[in-house]
């Protein structure tokens, strides 16, 4: 009967102490102690040896070294990272969380922390001046990268920047500028002065009283005038009238020039040429002439930068010590107390404003330039391949430290249970 077998057996087991020593206490004991030093034996494998073993005198390399970790640290490093750009921090997870934060309150703090900051820095003297002296150092190089940059952008015809900037100025300014009565009589002396004297206005009618222009004259008459007109333009003689005009003009030099400046005086030109560039304005002109008055000066503009290239860099070289001494003036002499605050307010509004709208707007395209760009996968990557064994062992046991402890206690429980199971089969034998 299998029953009073194993009571046999029991009984037997326990006929001494000796026994029960050797037969009850020491096999759960040696199998624990087996258990807990094989499950720490495979945790200790995980991360040691750091480097490979060999057999001594031979290029035969042991089985399990080095470590499983430090054997496997690239592939652990990109498992990591994959798992940390392909699920834990994906492009999505992002866009949404910088949606989340993106308000115009808080882009409003940051425009207010930076704003106050370098307004800060700007009282102080020691600073400004230090900032003073690095910003003018760098402002000749500045001004010869963008004026170098956008004559290169004009040629090649990928920036319509500088375009749009002359269009704004004209209409902005050009177009709804006033000229002072001053300013008209200014501008009609310098006129008299240089273009209406006598002298070129008798050189400008000789040029126009050539005998080919007479000619033409009197066949226009002829030909396309009136009856009446053209019985008066005989009797009076136009073509010898005009001719009579050269003469005067070409031989009695001074003579003519005088009575041209009497004339000049008596139908006071000079105050009617004021009269009209005072009452000049750009606005009353048709709308196709004001566009055809803009296009003409962007390319004005455009043809002068280009045609002048090199002579406009090395105006930009020699007036280097110029352009630095203007620059850190203007810092120095900046003072920040004399800005309204309800300006300054009114800046940071604006700025947050705009700013939000943009990042409001481009947010999905700069997210999807900038995560790419980042390169977080090969960044990953990068730094977990570069840990040495230490760092990785270290880090693994931060993160579960207590879990690799207690499994190998569960090893010697398993161990102390399997010993006991071995009790029971003896038992049963």
């Amino acid at each position: 009967m299998p029953w009073i077998t194993i009571q046999w057996h029991f009984n037997s087991l326990f006929a001494d102490s000796n026994s029960i020593f050797w037969n009850v206490l020491v096999p759960p004991l040696l199998f624990a102690i087996h258990g807990f030093i094989a499950t720490w034996m495979a945790v200790w494998c995980l991360f040691h040896p750091y480097n490979a073993i060999f057999v001594p005198g031979t290029r035969i390399q042991l089985p399990l070294t080095p470590g499983i970790f430090p054997k496997r640290r690239s592939k652990l490093s990109q498992a990591v990272a994959a798992t940390v750009t392909e699920t834990l921090l994906t492009t999505a997870d992002i866009r949404t969380k910088v949606e989340t934060l993106l308000t115009e309150s808080n882009i409003y703090l940051s425009v207010d922390l930076f704003i106050e900051s370098v307004l800060v820095e700007f009282r102080d003297i020691t600073k400004l001046h230090r900032l003073a002296s690095d910003v003018a150092e760098l402002s000749p190089t500045l001004l010869h990268h963008i004026l170098d940059s956008t004559i290169d952008s004009i040629e090649t015809g990928k920036d319509r920047r500088l375009a749009t900037m002359v269009s704004k100025i004209f209409d902005e300014l050009i177009l709804s500028a006033k000229i002072t009565s001053d300013q008209a009589e200014a501008i009609s002396a310098f006129l008299m002065d240089t273009l209406v004297t006598p002298a070129k206005i008798r050189a400008a009618l000789l040029a126009l009283l050539s005998p080919a222009n007479i000619s033409a004259l009197d066949d226009s008459i002829q030909n396309h005038a009136g009856t009446a007109y053209k019985i008066l333009a005989k009797l009076i003689g136009i073509k010898r009238v005009c001719y009579e005009c050269r003469n005067f003009l070409e031989k009695e030099t001074h003579e003519s020039q005088r009575v041209i400046g009497d004339l000049i005086k008596r139908f006071n030109i000079q105050d009617q040429i004021t009269n009209q560039i005072a009452n000049f304005d750009l606005r009353s002109l048709p709308l196709q002439t004001i566009s055809r008055c803009k296009e003409n000066l962007v390319i004005f503009v455009e043809s002068f930068l280009v045609t002048y290239r090199n002579d406009l860099l090395q105006a930009v070289n020699k007036i280097e010590s110029e352009a630095m001494a203007s620059v850190r003036a203007a810092i120095v002499h900046f003072n920040p107390a004399s800005i309204p605050p309800t300006w300054i307010n009114r800046i940071k509004q604006d700025l947050a404003h705009f700013a939000y709208l943009y990042l409001n707007r481009e947010l999905g395209v700069l997210l999807e330039k900038a995560i790419p760009a980042l390169g977080m996968y090969s960044l990953i990557a990068q730094k977990i391949d570069l840990f040495s064994a230490e760092q990785i062992e270290d880090v693994v046991k931060r993160i579960c430290h207590q879990e690799l402890l207690w499994l190998e206690i569960f090893g010697g429980i398993i161990g102390f249970f399997l010993g006991i199971l071995q009790i029971l089969v003896n038992a049963m034998h």
